[in-house]
């Protein structure tokens, strides 16, 4: 079998770890029978394939989401993951034996004294204050050798195994120091993952020189590259994988001629790589992959690589990234000569069709046992890279040309190749419509991969595809986000299909009751399929995850458990995620499914109470039942023989949390998802038992208590803290703590007082609105760099007096809030250090004198606020031209309006009302893009991303932008996606001359206001151009003369005044005009016309005129209409009718169309038969 693939949209590489010991989440055993040189890539061990694809993780490094939906999927997925310190069937390599005949013993030979010392100094300064972690060194215990991730030699007694990685231990808040180096007996040293709270790769693993397994990966996160690892001179397994490490190899890394596996990827590496690698000639596995300053030259600055031809024992090689490998053929021609190169990965390396064509067939083929060749993300778009690559192997079993530019229909007969074709992914290309016929005919395929190729075929058609040998050997098929159409049909034509994908296409109809007794994963999510679960899936005996989420399933939710548990897949069953459907119906007894781990039921229409006896299953991971209409209570009962669960998301229902005073759940959770349930007045003791939570969210809970001091020391690890839209009160002290790198708190809406506490600074997202915070100094004025915060909003708190002068420590800032308090004083100048700040919010304060220059730094400012202060002066020259939104409004500025305005050409919010500005109007108004052509803003103002230590995309936050604006006579407040509208504002000033003509050029703007200036003369007509126009308001001007006809073509228009001014003339007649009420046009002597009373002169002569009459039409004239009316049904009956009489195929389908009608209207009345039934049997028993 060929090992299935992950969905490489899904998956993001974790800054952290998530095992916590037995019982949780673990991607690694701790229980070693000794070490093992694991594979670069593991996978559950299904494939024959020697290898995996480019998609797959690395063994160490655990996929972590960090939405909700990704954090829910790694928790499915990951149940079934075996441990990588074991023998693995889908190893490249045998179990490690390089180590010899080392024992190791768990405490029967104690263990010394000053090694145990060492141990605990070691844990003090990388456990710090969170004593869960190494729980089991304790001081008081003199058996080290049986503490967690130590192994000792049942010879001597010394150390020889320590293993601290993230994914046994999680993250270390600490720093690993000097004290390491007393256990000098190591051969074995794992700290990956740990993500140490140091930042530097620290110089002193090389004293460790009896190692021989090092790995480092994603521990640290800069540095140069450590020099001092060229003296372990017996090593034979090193990672230093995802350190951000900087510089060039050192030569001397040629001198670990033991060394067996290299891994250096993910890395910041430049400059050659040394010949000396060469050397190596024990080396199996080399791995640089992603370093992309790192190159092939030689010291004439050539392309090199002749040293690759001298590690003859090579069987990996993963060159993926590499710059300029496009230069030159040597290097490759080394590699064709290794003898047993078994996996080649030279993914982005701006290969190219030509690249290939200028080497010679003749001169070029590689090794017979080369069985993996991934090509992805280069630029091939000619199907002749199928001739030369299968006419250089013999004996390829995977091939990967994923996002490459294969455009249109793929030009290759696969029926012909030699090689034992196993997997093939062509994901991400544009073959466009057809389905490449040959691919029936590869008899020796397991795994096709054609995700994001805009496939448009109906999927019937591209399965008859498969009429060849394929069909029989398939067992892998996903042909993911294309535009498929069509009904699913019988899957059975594919006896040995294993998984399934066929998610966000456009498919319809029902899930197809055909199915192969084989299959083990299903998912069809994302399309429009409806009705329910066939009973067929009941029988399938080996199915493990079941994925229709986002379709229009409307079947009950028992049907559907019931169809699920007819026979043997309610054992099997691991995956069932059915969420974003319509099924409705209460929560059935899941019990019988013995093997049910991850259970996704939210956005649903699930309504009733959830039963007091165990509903769901003993091995439930994650239940998440988020946005449907439960209710009723949730106490201890129902989480009795829970003890496996680490994922409870229980959003938006009506659900009620009592547990006992003192209950202690029998879980640790890693997750949990409670707003808007009821969890009682007091702050929820259960919590200080789940020691090892990521994610907290306990929003809109009704708790009115003080938060405990144990609830801080306990974030510590976390990714996501919402307790907002509570009433939590008190301070919150100021703890010697450090927050997980990524954390976002959210503690809106509360009543928490006093000053934020400095262990704030850590996180990376601040959201302290609407609460009684007075003072910032703990926060902002220490002397540590501030590099992690993002966003910090403290609007609406009690923060009072000149704002602290403390903001160049911010470095990473790029939203700031402090509107809604009662600062005054000047701006301080720091503000300019703020670099990365897009938004700065000052609005509704008591700030005075003029903004500080400093702030023309902030370059990417796209918004800034800081209406309703005591700012004065002219307006700022230095604006910076990426603004997007600018509100001035309510302040003191005067002068006239600067001419840097006109280079705000992104602006589409300007508001510079009730100020002193005088001058006139700018002539420039063509250049503010978003109001004068129909496009989007040049950059996303509501979405923000950023890289972990590792340089890894770890998440995705978002900030709100909320601004105010007199709308339609009154203030609103605006946010985020309502923020499209363009508005200028410069009403109440003391402004002068006319209106532009240029106005003519704002397409797009949706409201104007220039009321209560002294502007004056007459509109001009092309006003009227301004067709999205909603709100207009000129009143309390001199404008005089009539008012512009144009102005009645504007149809959206639904706020106009244009009162006291001086406008003569009819009102002109239109829709739009005549609407508004009159005090619209009143303070206006000389306007006349509807809707006014006054009427225009000759209006009376109108009035009085005889309306003309007409002649009552004769019978003699409606002959024609009936004659008419008569042909025209005889023509539509007889070509009805007739059609169907004379042809057979068109009567069958008219009553067959008839027959699933009836059968439809039948169905849907016995089925609201059925639940009017259960109602009425449900209402006596309630009355009895």
């Amino acid at each position: 079998m060929v090992s299935p693939r992950p969905n490489p949209d899904k998956e993001l590489f974790v800054s952290r770890a998530t095992d916590v010991g037995s019982g949780t989440i673990s991607a690694v055993s701790s229980a070693y029978s000794g070490p093992i040189l694991t594979p670069r890539q593991h996978e559950i061990p299904r494939s024959t394939v020697m290898g995996t694809s480019r998609k797959h993780m690395p063994s160490f490094t655990v996929p972590m989401y960090r939405t909700l939906g990704r954090l829910t999927e790694f928790m499915a997925s990951i149940h079934n993951s075996s441990s990588a310190f074991g023998e693995n069937p889908s190893s490249p390599f045998p179990p490690y034996q390089g180590l010899g005949p080392l024992l190791f013993v768990n405490g029967a030979v104690g263990c010394l004294e000053n090694e145990r010392h060492a141990l605990l100094r070691l844990k003090a300064s990388l456990v710090l204050y969170d004593t869960s972690l190494l729980s089991s060194w304790d001081s008081t215990s003199d058996q080290c050798c049986a503490w967690e991730g130590i192994r000792c030699s049942n010879q001597t007694g010394h150390v020889e195994m320590l293993d601290l990685s993230g994914s046994q231990f999680g993250r270390f808040p600490g720093k690993i120091n000097a004290t390491l180096m007393e256990l000098r007996h190591l051969i074995y040293l794992n700290t990956s993952m740990s993500l140490f709270s140091i930042r530097i790769f620290p110089e002193l693993f090389g004293s460790l020189t009896n190692l021989r397994f090092l790995d480092l990966h994603a521990s640290f996160s800069g540095g140069r590259f450590p020099n001092d690892l060229a003296r372990l001179s017996h090593l034979q397994y090193l990672d230093l994988s995802y350190n951000n490490l900087e510089g060039t190899i050192p030569p001397q890394l040629g001198n670990l001629s033991h060394l067996q596996y290299l891994d250096l990827s993910y890395n910041l590496l430049n400059g050659s790589i040394p010949h000396q690698l060469g050397s190596l000639s024990n080396l199996q596995q080399l791995h640089l992959r992603d370093n992309e300053a790192l190159k092939f030259d030689d010291k004439n600055n050539h392309v090199g690589g002749q040293w690759l031809s001298n590690l003859t024992l090579l069987t990996h090689l993963d060159l993926s990234g590499m710059p300029n490998l496009n230069s030159s053929h040597l290097w490759l021609l080394m590699i064709a000569k290794l003898p047993k190169i078994q996996e080649l990965r030279l993914s982005g390396c701006a290969l190219s069709d030509l690249y290939l064509q200028s080497l010679s067939h003749s001169l070029f083929n590689f090794s017979s046992s080369l069985a993996i060749l991934d090509l992805s993300y280069n630029t091939f778009s000619s199907s002749k890279i199928f001739e030369w690559v299968f006419n250089a192997t013999y004996n390829l079993m995977e091939l990967d040309l994923s996002f490459n530019k294969f455009n249109g229909t793929i030009l290759y007969d696969f029926g012909n190749i030699r090689n034992t074709l196993k997997v093939l992914d062509l994901s991400h290309n544009e073959l466009q419509g057809r389905f490449p016929d040959s691919f029936g005919d590869i008899c020796t395929l397991h795994s096709l991969y054609l995700d994001d190729d805009n496939l448009n075929e109906d999927v019937s058609t591209i399965f008859l595809q498969f009429s060849g040998c394929a069909r029989f050997s398939l067992q892998d098929l996903s042909l993911r986000n294309n535009k498929i159409t069509g009904t699913l049909p019988n899957l059975s034509i594919f006896p040995n299909l294993i998984t399934i994908d066929l998610s966000y296409n456009m498919l319809s109809g029902r899930v197809p009751y055909g199915i192969p007794k084989s299959m083990e994963s299903v998912t069809f999510e994302s399309n429009s399929l409806e009705g329910g679960i066939p009973k067929s899936f009941g029988n399938l005996c080996f199915l493990r995850s079941l994925d229709l989420s986002s379709n229009r399933l409307n079947e009950d939710l028992s049907y559907i458990f019931h169809n699920l548990s007819v026979g043997c897949a309610k054992y099997s069953l691991q995956t069932l995620d059915l969420s974003m459907n319509q099924i409705f119906g209460t929560i059935p007894d899941m019990l019988g499914f013995s093997s049910l781990n991850y259970l996704q039921l939210s956005n649903n229409s699930l309504n009733g109470s959830i039963l007091k006896t165990s509903t769901f299953p003993h091995r439930l991971q994650s239940l998440i039942l988020d946005t449907n209409n439960l209710e009723g209570e949730i106490t201890d009962s129902h989480f009795g023989n829970m003890s496996m669960l680490n994922m409870l998301s229980l959003n938006d229902n009506s659900l009620s949390l009592k547990f006992s005073e003192n209950w202690v759940p029998p879980f640790q959770l890693f997750i949990i998802h409670l707003r808007s349930c009821g969890l009682g007045l007091s702050f929820p003791k259960w919590l200080q038992g789940q020691k090892h939570l990521l994610e907290l969210d306990i929003s809109k809970a009704g708790i009115s208590d003080v938060v405990p001091m144990w609830f801080w020391t306990q974030a510590t690890n976390m990714y996501l803290m919402n307790i907002s839209y509570n009433n939590l009160t008190g301070t919150i002290p100021n703890l010697p703590i450090t927050f997980s790198e990524g954390l976002e708190v959210i503690l809106d809406s509360n009543q928490f007082e006093g000053s934020v506490p400095q262990f704030f600074q850590t996180a990376r997202s601040l959201r302290l609105s609407k609460n009684r915070f007075s003072e910032t100094h703990l926060l902002l004025c220490t002397n540590t760099t501030i590099d992690r915060l993002f966003l910090l909003d403290l609007s609406k708190n009690q923060l009072s007096g000149q704002l602290r002068d403390c903001w160049s420590n911010l470095k990473a800032l790029i939203f700031l809030d402090l509107s809604d308090n009662t600062l005054s004083g000047e701006v301080p100048s720091s503000t300019g250090a703020l670099l990365e700040l897009e938004v700065l919010i000052l609005r509704n304060n008591s700030f005075t004198g003029k903004l500080p220059l400093s702030l023309k730094n902030c370059t990417k400012l796209i918004m800034l606020d800081i209406g309703d202060n005591k700012f004065s002066g002219p307006i700022p020259y230095w604006l910076g031209q990426e603004l997007q939104m600018l509100s001035l409004r309510r302040n003191q500025f005067h002068g006239s309006l600067p001419q840097s305005l006109c280079y705000l050409t992104n602006i589409q919010l300007l508001d510079l009302s009730e100020n002193n500005l005088s001058g006139r109007v700018f002539k420039c108004l063509k250049n503010f893009s978003p109001m004068t052509q129909n496009v989007f803003s040049t950059r996303d103002t509501s979405r923000f991303s950023y890289f972990n230590v590792h340089g890894i995309l770890d998440s995705i936050e978002s900030y709100d932008l909320i601004t105010v604006l007199m709308w339609k006579g009154a203030e609103r407040l605006f946010k985020n996606n309502k923020l499209i509208l363009r508005s200028i504002d410069l009403s109440s000033n003391q402004l002068i001359g006319v209106i532009p003509e240029e106005i003519g050029n704002l397409i797009e703007l949706v409201s104007l206001n220039l009321s209560s200036n002294n502007l004056s003369g007459v509109i001009t007509s092309k006003i009227g151009r301004l067709t999205s126009l909603e709100f207009l308001d000129l009143s309390r001007n001199h404008f005089f003369g009539p008012i512009p006809p144009s102005l009645a073509q504007i149809d959206r228009l639904s706020m106009l005044n244009i009162s006291f001014n001086n406008f003569s003339g009819r009102i002109p007649i239109g829709t739009q005009l005549q609407s508004f009420n009159s005090s619209s046009y009143e303070g206006n002597v000389d306007l006349c016309g509807k809707p006014l009373e006054k009427k225009c002169p000759g209006d009376e002569k109108v009035a009085h005129q005889k309306p003309e009459t007409h002649e009552e039409t004769s019978p003699q004239d409606k002959k024609p209409i009936y004659l008419s009316v008569g042909l025209g049904f005889m023509t539509g009956f007889w070509g009805l009718w007739g059609s169907l009489f004379l042809i057979r195929t068109w009567r069958h389908k008219y009553v067959l169309f008839l027959n699933n009608i009836v059968d439809t209207v039948y169905v849907f009345m016995v089925l609201n038969g059925i639940k009017f039934q259960r109602w009425l049997r449900d209402l006596q028993e309630k009355l009895v």
